[in-house]
This record gives C-alpha cells, structure tokens and sequence, in this order.
C-alpha cells in the first residue's frame, strides 16, 4: 500500500475520487492547524509501498508547507511527487526532484496565466489607470485608446504559458514574436526567433513579456540594457519569476520610458516589502503571484494528478514527467 501525502482542503475536493484506489492508498493528511491524520485504514502504516505526494497549491500556500515537504524529504522511499506548478527552480522542489524516484508538474494553469497577461495588456493599451481616475474625479474626460490588433508582441519563453498567451493575442489581431531556443515554426506565434536575436527585437516591440524559468543563464536577463532596448512607452510583463529581473534597472527604465508601464505578478522577494517602491510607483500594476489563481485551473491541476494516479498504479508513464536529470 502506498502512502499519499496531502493537503486537507485537496483531500476534501478529491475523497471521493480517491475511493475508487482505496484498496492501494492510505492517505496522510495535513491540517493548517498542524494536525496530521489518517482518515482511511486507521492503525496501517501504509508507506510499505512507498511514498507519493500531491504538493497543489493547497499546501503550497499553506502554513504547514515547510513540515510537509520536511516530512517529504526525511521520510524513505519517496516514488512519485506530483507538483501543481509548472516549475522546479525552487530549492524545495529540486530537492523533492533528486529524492523521489519519479517527478511530474504541470501546466494546467497556463490558460489562467494567459487571461491574466492579455487583461495586463488591454488595461494598459485601453488607457485603464487614467479612466479609472477620471471615474474617481467625476470627470468626463474623452480618453483615447489603443486597439491590441495594433500592437506588436515579444514573448521570452514560448512554452506552455508563451504558447497559450499568443494563441489569445493571435486572435485579437496582435502580432506575436516568440523566442525559444528550438528553431522551427508554430501556430500561436508570427515568428519564432532564437535567444541570440533578443537584442535587435527589443526595439520593435510594444510589450513585451517574461514567461520563462529562472536559472543562471536567465538570472537577471532584463538589466540595465535590456530596458535600454525597448521601445519608450512600450510594456513590460514579468508572469516567469522576480529573478529574471533586475529590479532597480527597471525602475530607472520606468523613469526613462523604457519601458513606459510594468505589469507584475512575480518579484525577488515574496511577499513583496512593505517598503519596496513598486506598490506605489505610479507606472507598475502588480498582483502577489497571483495569475495562476483561478477555480478553473485547481480543478484542472487535480483532474492531472488523479489522471497521473491511474497511470502510476496501472504502471504507465507519467503525463509531464520530468527527467531525473535535471535535478542532478
């Protein structure tokens, strides 16, 4: 019998879905309030068949999280982590990856980071801010807007989140411009260009979007000159992670036009500081980390894991599993 570690509102959602491998799980359950239970085979152990866990956001965003994923790492036999994000950058997760014998994330939430981006891209091109303040003045100004079929888009990191955003654009008219390090062409993107063309395409966009992984090539990719290249009142759009950013070259950016407008749901430090420039700067939108959080994509993120569930009991390979090796 395996072991399933989760969280108790994922368990609540699922306990009846999970009935059906009741014959083969025993289900270890974390409460908030840092009790940890046993609803189903009370008095059985039920790790002789090993370990595997569900880490959605549940328990991601929960005040247990750090003695889960500890009991996780100093338990034995750790054979299948199920991850509700799409990344595995963070020490947490890189470590889960090298313990457990198989890792799968996911890409469910994709959809919903997408909407987020094209709403980040009208509010700005539709004027929003200045309309919202006019609506505030009781004033009844005629403030001119800017159609997104006009507007030309770069988008770094053309995978699941790139590809879903520029399916969107594509279809309000946008042009698209994707840069992945795999050549070829794609369906949801005008263009796609290599890492190495970043530079010269900076200049001829009007947003421009960071959905890619942190890592050491990608550590702080937007500096000083990266904003030097953008078009003056162009937009920025960071949905990947804080450390792709320089933080302070894109508030000297915002002071020059370059770009003219940051819309943000990622920064370096999370929660971001009370004192940190960026909740009051009058140029930045931002959200904490947020635009994955729908409805839709948590059911979308559970119906993936039980999927995987099936397919780890039955034998069959993993959807979106991830290579040891990468975590090594």
């Amino acid at each position: 019998m395996l072991s399933v570690f989760l969280h108790e509102a994922t368990f609540l959602r699922l306990s009846e879905r999970l009935k059906p491998f009741g014959s083969q799980i025993c289900p270890r359950i974390y409460c908030d309030n840092g009790e940890v239970r046993q609803p189903w085979h009370n008095g059985i152990d039920g790790s002789d068949g090993g370990t595997i866990a569900f880490g959605s956001a549940d328990i991601y965003f929960s005040p247990i999280a750090a003695s889960f994923f500890a009991d996780l790492l100093a338990g034995p036999d750790l054979v299948w982590f199920q991850s509700g994000a799409a990344g595995f950058d963070h020490p947490m997760l890189t470590a889960l990856g090298a313990k457990a014998d198989q890792f799968s994330n996911s890409h469910a939430q994709s959809d919903a980071i997408a909407e987020w981006i094209v709403w980040a891209g009208l509010d700005y091109f539709q004027n929003g801010a200045a309309r919202r303040a006019a609506q505030g003045d009781k004033a009844w100004r005629r403030i001119s807007a800017r159609e997104i079929s006009s507007t030309r888009w770069l988008i770094l990191g053309f995978g699941m989140i790139g590809r879903a955003t520029g399916r969107r654009l594509k279809a309000l008219g946008a042009h698209v411009t994707g840069v992945r390090r795999s050549p070829g062409m794609d369906e949801h993107a005008d263009i796609l260009i290599a890492p190495d063309r970043l530079h010269d395409a900076l200049g001829a966009a009007d947003a421009v979007l960071l959905a890619m992984p942190h890592n050491a090539e990608t550590e702080a990719i937007a500096d000083a000159d990266f904003f030097a290249r953008m078009r003056p009142g162009s937009l920025f759009v960071n949905v990947g992670r804080g450390a792709l950013v320089d933080e302070a070259a894109l508030l000297n950016g915002l002071a020059g036009k370059r770009p003219g407008y940051a819309a943000l749901d990622v920064f370096r430090q999370e929660p971001l500081a009370d004192h940190s420039p960026f909740w009051t700067h009058p140029l930045v939108m931002l959200t904490p980390h947020i635009s994955a959080v729908t409805q839709q994509a948590s059911d979308r993120t559970d119906a993936l894991f039980l999927e995987n569930l099936q397919h780890f009991l039955e034998g069959k390979p993993l959807l979106h599993h991830v290579q040891k090796s990468i975590f090594s």
